[in-house]
């Protein structure tokens, strides 16, 4: 009877951890099912991102096509999304965010490479740029020729730049120069002379274009951008009131539609002497588009540069970047 009732004992244990191993190989099941469930639904809103992406991306350059067959120039108020303000797109579980910029109404750095046959122009504007958004005077020259040397194909240094030697003989994280044109602004920070101080002032007036001895735009350029521009000093706030009329009505925007017209306004209206308008154009090629894409709590960026033709009007995609420029 003894061995009977310690037999159903030993039995009921069993059952129980039986019944325990079951349990928790259940919950580890339904725990890794809700893995996989999440991680499927991340993967599909991630593939769901992409399309809106590049659906944005299409209907941008489709904008910029069709603004071209509109007329031949490029002002504030030709597309919508050059403004400032964002243009929202409400879709099923978010939104969709297209921010436009126009590239050629800021500073080309790759300008300053040494295959620029007007090196010499290019340079002094940008340290007139650099005097304009109140950079150290004592930095100018530096920044400008650590530049160039980065860019350039020799290791030559320039009289206050920066080759190979000083780049390999750094103390933290040594690194060779590129010896090529920059892909992004980022890499200002690899640059001698450029802090992070440095390139919060310049930030917002210089951008990077995969060509050299690119124009401005006059019509889009900042008032700090037209300040930098030889014989110009002092006209910007002019030059931007008769540009873009009442900076509270976008409707009567009034865009140089030539270069030659924009020449006549400034030898004639603002009594310019000797103006020379190489550098610069009343149009656009290159534009920075900005995508965000929000779908529950996920976020993804794009950043696009788009080329459009001046000619045919045709555009391109140059070159795409995710999370950050």
């Amino acid at each position: 009877m003894i061995n009977i009732n310690r037999q159903r004992g030993v039995a009921i244990i069993v059952a129980l951890l039986v019944v325990s191993l079951a349990t928790v190989l259940a919950v580890s099941l339904v725990k890794h099912l809700n893995y996989d469930i999440r991680r499927t639904e991340n993967i599909l809103r991630l593939d769901q991102a992409h399309l809106y992406n590049a659906n944005a991306v299409e209907f941008s350059m489709l904008l910029i096509e069709l603004d071209r067959k509109n007329n031949e120039y490029d002002g504030l108020d030709d597309i919508a999304l050059f403004h400032e303000q964002a243009s929202v797109f409400p879709v099923e579980g978010g939104m969709v965010t297209n921010k436009l910029t126009d590239l050629q109404s800021c500073f080309n750095l790759n300008n300053l490479s040494k295959t620029n046959t007007e090196l010499a122009a290019y340079r002094a504007q940008y340290i007139r740029l650099l005097d304009v958004l109140e950079v150290d005077n004592s930095l100018h020259v530096t920044l400008t020729d650590s530049l160039i040397d980065w860019l350039d194909q020799d290791d030559i240094p320039e009289p206050r730049g920066a080759e190979f030697d000083y780049y390999i003989g750094l103390e933290k994280q040594p690194y060779r120069t590129a010896n090529n044109l920059l892909v992004s602004p980022s890499e200002l920070r690899l640059v001698k002379g450029y802090t992070p101080d440095i390139l919060k002032l310049i930030k917002n007036e210089v951008c990077v274009l995969p060509a050299v001895k690119t124009a401005i735009n006059i019509n889009t350029a900042s008032n700090i951008m037209i300040e930098s521009i030889e014989n110009l000093d002092g006209h910007s706030a002019q030059i931007v009131t008769d540009r873009d009329a009442s900076a509270e009505n976008t409707e009567d925007d009034e865009p140089f539609v030539t270069l030659d017209l924009f020449t006549k306004y400034v030898t004639g209206t603002l009594k310019v002497k000797n103006f020379n308008s190489y550098g610069l154009q009343t149009y656009s090629e290159y534009f920075l588009l900005q995508t965000n894409t929000q779908l529950g709590a996920g976020d993804m960026k794009l950043f696009s540069i788009i080329y459009r033709d001046q000619s045919s009007g045709k555009t391109e995609l140059i070159r795409q970047t995710g999370g950050a420029l």
